[in-house]
This record gives C-alpha cells, sequence and structure tokens, in this order.
C-alpha cells in the first residue's frame, strides 16, 4: 500500500524573544518582522497558504516575514528586487502587496519555480493545466498495464533512488511530459513531476540523504501527479485572487547574484532578499535529483553558489570569515551599483559555524557593509536551533541566531 503522506508544518523553528540594535523605530518594524508564531495546524499554516506550500525548497523565508519587509521598506509604487529568489517567496508577497518585483537566482530550478508562483493565469488555461495533466497520467497508466519498458537508459542514480515500479511510472510520466503542445502547461508539469521526486524516493528529505524505504501501490504515481496538479491549479487560482487587478509582468533571470550587469543603476528600489547561509547548505546536492529529471544544468549553481557547506568544510575558520566577507562584498557592490542614494537591503540571515567557531552574519554584515557603501541602520536577531552536531560547540555560549538586517546605500 502507498505510504500516508505525512502532514508537514513548514518553517517551524520561527519566533522567539527578538533582540535589538540600532536606529530604534527601524529595528521595531524589524522585529515586527520576525514576530511569526509557529503554526499549531498544518491546515493552517501560512507558510504554505496559497501557492507558497506548491513545492518544498529549503530555506524558505516564512511569507509574513518577507510580506512585512518588503512593504517596510519599499516606497510606494517601487520595484522590489531579490537577488536569491528562490522559490519566489519574496516576489509572490510583492505582487500581492501591489509592487513589482523581480528577481535573480542561480539554480535553474528556482528560476522555473519563481516563474510559475508568479505568473498570473486565466481560469481556461488553469483548466488546460489540469486536462494536460490527465492525459500525461493516463499515459502513463496504460504503459504501466502494458508493463512496457523504460523509454530510455535510467542513470544507476534513479534505480538506486526509487521502487522499481515508481521508477517505471515517473519515466512515463516524464515521456508525456515531453510530448504535452502546450509550453506552458508543459513548464508547470514539470515543476509538478519535481514537487513528486523526493516524496517518492527512498530518501528521507530535501536536506537529508538518509533512507526512507516506502511501500509505493502500482499506480500512485500517476495519481498523485494528478492530485497535485489538482492542488497547483487551487492555488494558482487562490493567489490570482489575492492579486490587484492590474500585475507588472515579474521579470525572473537565471543569474549570479555577485553579478547584476544586466539591470539598469536606480532600476530597483529596495532589496529583500535571503542570501545562502556560510557553510550551511549545498542547494546542488539538495535539487540534484530534480535537476537531473527536468533536464537542467547544475554547472553554473556548482561553480557560483555562495557559502555552500561542502566548498567551507575544506577551510579553517579564519579562511571561512575571509571567504564569506569576500562573496558579501561581490554581492553588495552588485546591489550598490544599481540601488539609488539611500536605497534600503533587507537581509535576512543566520548564524553559522566553521569547526567550533561562530560565524556571526549581522557582526560579518556589518563590517562588510561599510567597505561596500552601505551604513547598517538597524537589526533584529532571535536565536535558532543549531542542527549540526559536529559544529554545536560554536554556539555553547552564544546561541545561534537569525537577523533581520537594515542597510542603507551611502
Amino acid at each position: 500500500m502507498a505510504e500516508t503522506p505525512r502532514r508537514r508544518r513548514s518553517l517551524s523553528h520561527i519566533g522567539g524573544t527578538t533582540e535589538t540594535a540600532g536606529d530604534r523605530v527601524e529595528a521595531g518594524w524589524l522585529a515586527r518582522a520576525l514576530a511569526v508564531d509557529p503554526a499549531t495546524d498544518a491546515d493552517d499554516d501560512p507558510a504554505r497558504e496559497h501557492i507558497h506550500g506548491f513545492h518544498s525548497y529549503p530555506a524558505r523565508m516564512h511569507p509574513q516575514t518577507a510580506a512585512r519587509l518588503v512593504r517596510a521598506i519599499t516606497p510606494k509604487g517601487g520595484r522590489v528586487l531579490d537577488p536569491f529568489c528562490g522559490s519566489g517567496t519574496v516576489l509572490v508577497e510583492a505582487l500581492i502587496a501591489g509592487y513589482t518585483a523581480c528577481g535573480v537566482d542561480l539554480n535553474p530550478l528556482a528560476v522555473k519555480l519563481s516563474r510559475c508562483k508568479t505568473r498570473p493565469r486565466p481560469a481556461l488555461e488553469l483548466e488546460q493545466l489540469l486536462e494536460c495533466a490527465r492525459d500525461c497520467a493516463a499515459k502513463a497508466d496504460a504503459r504501466r498495464k502494458a508493463k512496457a519498458g523504460a523509454t530510455r537508459r535510467l542513470a544507476p542514480e534513479d534505480v538506486a533512488a526509487f521502487e522499481p515500479h515508481v521508477l517505471m511510472e515517473l519515466d512515463s510520466l516524464r515521456e508525456a511530459i515531453r510530448a504535452v503542445q502546450s509550453d506552458s502547461a508543459r513548464e508547470d508539469l514539470w515543476l509538478v513531476l519535481s514537487s513528486l521526486l523526493v516524496k517518492l524516493s527512498q530518501r528521507r528529505g530535501d536536506t537529508s540523504t538518509a533512507a526512507a524505504p516506502r511501500r509505493t501501490a502500482a499506480g500512485s504515481a500517476a495519481k498523485l501527479f494528478v492530485r497535485k496538479t489538482e492542488e497547483l491549479v487551487e492555488r494558482l487560482a487562490h493567489f490570482n485572487r489575492l492579486l490587484p487587478t492590474t500585475t507588472t509582468p515579474t521579470p525572473i533571470t537565471e543569474g549570479n547574484a555577485t553579478d547584476l550587469r544586466w539591470l539598469v543603476p536606480g532600476s530597483v528600489d529596495a532589496v529583500v532578499t535571503s542570501p545562502p547561509y556560510a557553510a550551511t547548505y549545498d542547494y546542488v546536492a539538495h535539487h540534484e535529483l530534480r535537476l537531473r529529471w527536468l533536464g537542467l544544468s547544475e554547472t553554473s549553481l556548482r561553480r557560483g553558489e555562495l557559502g555552500s557547506r561542502s566548498a567551507y568544510q575544506r577551510l579553517n575558520a579564519t579562511q571561512a570569515r575571509a571567504e564569506w566577507s569576500k562573496e558579501l562584498t561581490a554581492f553588495l557592490l552588485a546591489l550598490a551599483r544599481i540601488l539609488p542614494r539611500d536605497g534600503p537591503i533587507a537581509l535576512l540571515m543566520a548564524d553559522s559555524a566553521v569547526g567550533a567557531v561562530a560565524l556571526r552574519a549581522d557582526e560579518v554584515v556589518a563590517l562588510v557593509a561599510r567597505e561596500c557603501g552601505f551604513v547598517p541602520i538597524a537589526c533584529a536577531s532571535q536565536s535558532r536551533p543549531h542542527f549540526h552536531m559536529p559544529t554545536a560547540t560554536a554556539f555553547r555560549t552564544r546561541p545561534r541566531a537569525e537577523h533581520a538586517i537594515l542597510l542603507r546605500k551611502r
């Protein structure tokens, strides 16, 4: 029998006592942005409401935090940029609030996901999307019942990742999606497939390589594919209802946040973003399965990912702090070129560690910002759990924290 899906609450490690520094008024609204209570019910979780809950993505900003930061620093009618847009949380909240927005990410999956989540759809397009999903599922079922073989040579990694019959069904779904005539429907259905891969695999979760053996009933993958498309259609329809009457298209570019040369100086009024935390995540590893199944290249992400755990594991604490400062400097200099005078940046960043030494995000950002032409205005901080046991001693005397940091261009 198919395994009953575990009911999850996203972004549950939030809230708590807030410490502030800097300008009292500005620090106050930063604290307000962090003042999000964990959901007690998975059905009433604001981190998963409307389009936010469609596709998992590690280290997402809480939607309420994103909305409050956008509203607090973006001038009326202004344009907000998220240069690490990930799954599009900031962009979605900016659109709902009536701002124009643009996004950048080095991960091609993130770009596709953000484009999907920020594009308004007419009802007819949503109906056609669901019809295409049902057609793809019917084709996969027909191949399963005919005991058809794989449509291509399957990667050894996929053979190890899935139960054999599940792998055959996913392969059939992939082939059916390739044949979809509508470009927009095909792009959406790739993301529906992407959202199911880890759930149907033998892996515990996005950020874990631990095995989680499953017993999935034959035909479950195709059924789940249709249900997930139904969910996407419902979430997109809900999102459409939240948007202002007129919404400007949201450009989302696959690119490096340290090189924003295609953005014209003065074309952005504010920046709200959450850069990768140093030595904490490996987005290539987290999304390798999805990138492979969607035929997306990981080359640029592997070369340009900031703060990746695998890269920082080779460094001692002094080297890691210097490298992180270097990466943040390149990022802030890119923003300094495009922001106007007094242009604000709201950063959501957490402390990290290398060995037994903590890398305090608020301290490093304040030092680097001044060298890049920005003034640190205020900061609000909340303690956060630290799950990486090999570096736990780094936070023995002072807890790890997440910081909402406000900078302004001189």
